[in-house]
């Protein structure tokens, strides 16, 4: 599933205290509260996420050129042991999809992208790149270094070219790090500019669907690197940058990853995030989340992993965008489907071994 590569996604574990029909009945228990207010779930829908088959849904948008999907399904695994899983980032998201994927250490290093290449369609884009005219996306600070810094004469230049890459990478990396959103900068490369922090403003914001955001999280993702919750038992921050196929086009990108974690009297929520502060092609911002809610009222324990994703694509600009966007969603609602039956067998499948 694409958009999960990019990022949202929720793990719900919640403990019931009763078969389905009764739960299904009872108005405090999660998620099927949630579940039937925020999303219209209805017995049968319930009835068929705890039979083990996912459901999807595509919710509506504020809008035009972002995409939404939602995603549940019950996975039988520990919460200690998906967030085991989400630490090793890298092994995580290994498909036939990630081509290229890397963690960076803390603090970054230039090393920590040793391991990314730049495909030659790529590389025949930025040496046509110009301010307000690039197959690429950049600022025009980095489109203008492409510009002066490389010999394009020169036989190595590719390998210049994949350098400098690496190099304008780390750069953006550091200074998102030091100064937050504000320092993520402006995509010049088309005929208009867009400001990456005000493209991730609103999809900080909560949506009906975003179960488990809360405000102390959601605050300190506006305001990251300040703002660290004072409450939370733990948190964490990771970077991590990766090189995925996504048809026509590869995509390299970067991702913020947070863990925030906090106990309360019933349990401990963990709550995940994925914000993508980097993306070449395609996505103008996007944002992900996961939710681990455990209950310690009663048992049996359900698990459940709930994905969402909220992006905004420069592909749904322009007159065809609405036609654009009825075969997106067809195809993010096949990829969900396939991409969390694929997560569920093989976590399921490493947890029991």
């Amino acid at each position: 599933m694409r958009f999960l590569r990019f990022g949202l996604l929720i793990l719900t574990s919640c403990v019931l205290a009763a078969p389905l029909v009764e739960v299904a009945q009872a108005p405090q228990a999660e998620p099927y509260s949630f579940l039937r207010n925020q999303l219209a779930f209805s017995p049968a829908d319930l009835l068929t996420l705890e039979s083990g088959k996912t459901i999807i849904r595509l919710p509506k948008t504020p809008e035009s050129r972002e995409v939404a999907a939602f995603a549940i399904m019950r996975l039988d695994v520990p919460g200690d042991f998906f967030l085991e899983k989400v630490r090793d980032i890298v092994s995580f998201k290994k498909s036939e999809h990630v081509l290229q994927i890397g963690k960076f250490s803390s603090p970054p290093r230039l090393e920590d992208l040793a391991g990314l290449s730049v495909d030659q369609v790529d590389v025949d884009a930025i040496k046509a790149c110009r301010v307000k005219a690039c197959d690429v996306k950049m600022p025009a600070e980095f489109i203008e270094r492409f510009r002066k810094e490389i010999d394009w004469s020169a036989v190595n230049y590719r390998d210049k070219v994949t350098e400098l890459v690496r190099e304008t990478l780390l750069d953006h990396v550091q200074r998102y790090l030091k100064s937050g959103n504000a320092a993520l900068g402006k995509y010049d490369d088309k005929s208009y500019s867009l400001t990456l922090a005000e493209e991730l403003r609103p999809l900080l914001k909560p949506a009906s669907y975003m179960y488990g955001y809360v405000p102390e999280f959601q605050k300190y993702l506006e305001d990251f690197p300040q703002g660290r919750p004072e409450n939370a038992a733990i948190v964490e921050n990771f970077l991590y940058w990766s090189k995925e196929d996504f048809g026509l086009k590869t995509v390299t990108s970067v991702t913020h990853v947070t863990i925030f974690r906090r106990s309360h009297g019933h349990g401990s929520d963990v709550i995940v995030s994925s914000k993508g502060i980097y993306g070449s092609h395609y996505f103008d911002s996007s944002l992900g989340l996961t939710a681990f809610i455990q209950s310690r009222e009663a048992t049996p324990a359900r698990s459940y992993l709930i994905y969402v994703n909220r992006s905004r694509t420069d592909a749904l600009r322009g007159f065809f965008g609405g036609w654009k966007r009825s075969l997106i969603g067809g195809r993010v609602r096949d990829g969900a489907r396939k991409s969390m039956e694929t997560i569920k067998q093989r976590l399921e499948s490493e947890y029991g071994n």
